[in-house]
């Protein structure tokens, strides 16, 4: 049994004004249930009851449960990624500054401290963040993008710099005057500037 027009559009009507906010997803349910509701409706059930029982056959919590459960199987890759990818900036930043401050109180393993903090902020955070930012450029306007590229360079440049510098490697100096003007004087204002205009807008 095929449903009317009228049906049609109540399925339509439902799916859109649902919590469910992709498009694409809005769209798939819709020619799921209306499927599932014909199939029904063939085996005997009137409109109301077969539309009742198809939804809670597809979504027993709730339509916004199963776009958050579809949202994290797409995506549980790239969520791992970006767990990964914070968890190793947090703990490679406390090293790194706790490297800082070993080296300023003069205490045994601040060199240690201080290559294996910003070293790892270079080999394995700054890598890992630029793949996942490379997922999500598209969402990001022009400002946005200058801002976190700026922000990339600066602190490759510090670490880079950072490392030199215990090392006692040539360079070490010029690379983190240039990663510190980077970040305070380019990085630092636009993101500021960002976070006013968007206070002074709300």
């Amino acid at each position: 049994m095929t449903i009317s027009p009228e049906n049609l559009r109540f399925i339509q009507k439902t799916i859109r004004e649902s919590p469910i906010s992709r498009n694409g997803m809005q769209e798939d349910l819709i020619d799921h249930l209306c499927c599932e509701v014909e199939h029904r409706m063939y085996r005997g059930d009137d409109f109301d009851i077969a539309f009742k029982k198809a939804l809670h056959l597809l979504a027993p919590n709730g339509l916004k449960e199963l776009e958050r459960e579809t949202f994290f199987l797409l995506n549980s890759k790239t969520i791992a990624m970006k767990k990964l990818t914070y968890l190793s900036g947090a703990f490679l930043c406390i090293l790194s500054t706790m490297g800082i401050l070993f080296k300023i109180l003069h205490w045994s393993g601040a060199n240690e401290l201080v290559i294996l903090g910003f070293g790892g902020l270079l080999l394995i955070f700054l890598p890992l963040l630029w793949m996942a930012r490379n997922k999500n450029v598209k969402e990001e306007s022009s400002f946005e993008r200058k801002r976190n590229f700026t922000g990339l360079v600066s602190l490759i440049l510090v670490s880079a710099g950072a490392v030199l510098k215990v090392l006692h490697l040539a360079s070490a100096n010029e690379i983190l005057i240039l990663g510190t003007i980077a970040f305070s004087f380019v990085f630092l204002p636009m993101t500021f500037l960002k976070m006013y205009k968007q206070a002074t807008a709300s």
